[in-house]
C-alpha cells in the first residue's frame, strides 16, 4: 500500500445522502451536505492554480543594519542580525542574535546575502560555514578572497538542511586579516542602505525517511 506521502491528492465528492424519514434526519442531512459543500469548496480551491495562496508555511527574515567587524584573524564567529522582518514559526533563539531556530521540523532553504569589504591591499579571506545545534556541518565552507584596498565583494549562499523542532542553524566565519569584515552602509542618492547581513529561511518539506547522513 502507498504511503501517504505519496498518493494523489484529491477533492473527494459531495456524497449522495439517504432520503430523510423523519425531521430530524432531514435536518442531520441538510447540515450534513452543507458541511461537505464547504470542505469540498475549500479543498478545490486549494488544489487549484492560486492554491499556495492558502498555504501557511513557517519562513522568517532576519538582517543586521550594523557593520560586522571581526576582532581577531583565523578565529570563527558567528554571523550577527539585529532586526526581523518576518517570523513565523521561526526566530532568533532568544537570547541570541546568531542562531536562527525553527519550530517545525523539516527540510529548510537559508538564503544568505552578505557584504565583504577589505581595507588594505593585500591579499584576504574571509569562510564562511553552517553550524547546527553548536556542531560544524562538514564540507559546508564557503570562501571568498579580496586583494585590493575598500573592494567589497558580494557573498550570496543557498543551501538546504534538515531540521528537528527547535534546531538552530548559525553561519559562522573566520578572515585571515582582520582588515576585512562584513560592512554595511547609510542611504546615499538614490539607492537605500545596505545591510552587513541577510538570511531568509523558509520551508521546504517534511523530513526524509531516513534521515541523511551528516557528511
Amino acid at each position: 500500500m502507498p504511503s501517504n506521502k505519496s498518493q494523489t491528492l484529491a477533492s473527494p465528492p459531495v456524497p449522495t445522502m439517504p432520503d430523510p424519514t423523519d425531521q430530524t434526519q432531514r435536518t442531520s442531512n441538510g447540515l450534513m451536505r452543507t458541511f461537505m459543500l464547504r470542505l469540498t469548496g475549500s479543498l478545490q480551491s486549494l488544489f487549484g492554480p492560486a492554491g499556495g495562496q492558502y498555504i501557511d508555511n513557517p519562513n522568517g527574515l532576519f538582517f543586521n543594519t550594523a557593520e560586522q567587524v571581526l576582532a581577531a584573524a583565523n578565529t570563527a564567529y558567528p554571523v550577527v542580525y539585529n532586526a526581523t522582518y518576518l517570523s513565523n514559526l521561526i526566530a532568533l533563539q532568544s537570547g541570541s542574535t546568531s542562531r536562527i531556530q525553527v519550530d517545525t521540523p523539516g527540510v529548510y532553504n537559508f538564503q544568505f546575502t552578505g557584504q565583504a569589504l577589505s581595507t588594505n591591499s593585500s591579499a584576504k579571506d574571509m569562510d564562511l560555514w553552517i553550524r547546527r545545534n553548536g556542531i560544524d556541518i562538514g564540507y559546508s565552507t564557503r570562501s571568498v578572497t579580496i586583494e585590493s584596498n575598500n573592494h567589497a565583494a558580494p557573498i550570496t549562499w543557498s543551501f538546504n538542511i534538515d531540521l528537528q523542532a527547535n534546531d538552530y542553524i548559525e553561519l559562522m566565519v573566520a578572515v585571515t586579516d582582520v582588515d576585512m569584515r562584513l560592512f554595511a552602509s547609510a542611504a546615499a542618492s538614490p539607492h537605500p542602505s545596505t545591510p552587513s547581513s541577510v538570511m531568509t529561511v523558509n520551508y521546504m518539506s517534511a523530513l526524509p525517511d531516513p534521515l541523511p547522513t551528516p557528511p
